[in-house]
């Protein structure tokens, strides 16, 4: 029996996607916090579920994988971009309204075509090592800009919003680089203290949604921050050694 192309792991898939296109919504609304929410209960019920869903039921397959990064690219970069743009448009960075709408463009501009430019550059040029992903995953970076952009910390200290200015095409850089970040499909057990860190940073996204809402956006971002300059840790000197040269054999390819 041929089995169908879409399943139960595709209706995970679904709330993940769900999740972007109502934040893309409430960011016409004006409403980039509730926009933010939209993301992570999406990542949470979705996103975190469809792969071990299609792995208990042996049902993982191409379409699968083509509509999780489909999905990814909506929820993850799409909508974080439109949360960037809904409040940078509305910052008094520059003296003219329509100053700050360019700017406000541009951040989002920033994370959209980077992330395409690397999903463009893996097809044609592909790295694969096993439990590395190459450059900031997409994830990620749209998790740290939502967490940005929503943080109370953000419109308080100091040249807080121009650090954003500074660091969102910062990630977008990020992501276009060949850095390794680690990643739970490594191809041994993860430190302790990594798994700790994995299962620390899903209990205070869903804890927050309920305990501290008025801090979990700053939550995000510190946890972000971590993952994103701490990663490369989790690889041993020998896997580094052995990623770089994947990477640079990649590189060479015509």
């Amino acid at each position: 029996m041929v089995r169908p192309m879409f399943g139960i792991k595709d209706l995970f898939t679904t709330i993940n996607l769900l999740g972007g296109i109502v934040a893309i919504c409430l960011c016409i609304d004006g409403r980039p916090y509730e926009a933010g929410i939209a993301v992570f209960v999406g990542y949470l019920c979705g996103d975190t579920l469809d792969g071990y869903v299609a792995r208990k039921l042996g049902t993982a397959n191409q379409f699968g994988a083509e509509f999780d990064t489909i999905a990814d690219h909506t929820s993850h970069v799409i909508a974080p971009a439109a949360i960037v743009y809904t409040v940078y448009k509305d910052v008094k960075l520059l003296p003219e309204p329509w100053m700050n709408q360019v700017l406000a463009i541009a951040l989002a501009a920033s994370l959209v075509i980077a992330v395409s430019i690397r999903h463009a550059r893996n097809i044609v040029k592909p790295v694969e090592y096993k439990g590395v992903w190459v450059g900031l995953p997409r994830s990620v970076l749209g998790f740290w800009a939502i967490g940005y952009c929503n943080a109370t910390f953000a419109a308080t200290m100091p040249g807080g919003w121009w650090i954003g200015v500074f660091l969102i095409p910062a990630m977008g850089i990020a992501t276009l680089t060949y850095l390794p970040f680690a990643n739970h499909r490594l191809g041994r057990t993860h430190h302790w203290y990594v798994r700790v860190c994995v299962y620390l940073f899903l209990v205070l996204l869903a804890g927050g949604l309920v305990v501290w809402p008025e801090y979990l956006f700053d939550t995000v971002f510190v946890m972000m921050a971590f993952y994103s300059l701490t990663s490369w840790r989790s690889l041993s000197g020998a896997e580094l050694r052995d990623y770089r040269r994947i990477v640079e054999e990649a590189k060479a390819q015509a």
